[in-house]
């Protein structure tokens, strides 16, 4: 899937995984950022015993 590309300024407020983080913009929008063409292993999170 292609996707055009997108000048984004802003402060880096959070990273879900390998590969996508959250911007904070001027506005005060977040602005959910999907890195395409790397190989980053997504986060483990431990598994909850009951």
């Amino acid at each position: 899937m292609a996707a055009a590309a997108t000048l984004i300024v802003g402060l880096v407020v959070a990273v879900a995984d390998g590969d996508t983080l959250t911007v904070l913009n001027d506005d005060f929008q977040q602005i959910k950022v999907r890195l395409a063409e790397i190989d980053a292993p997504d986060m483990q999170v431990p598994s909850k015993k009951s």
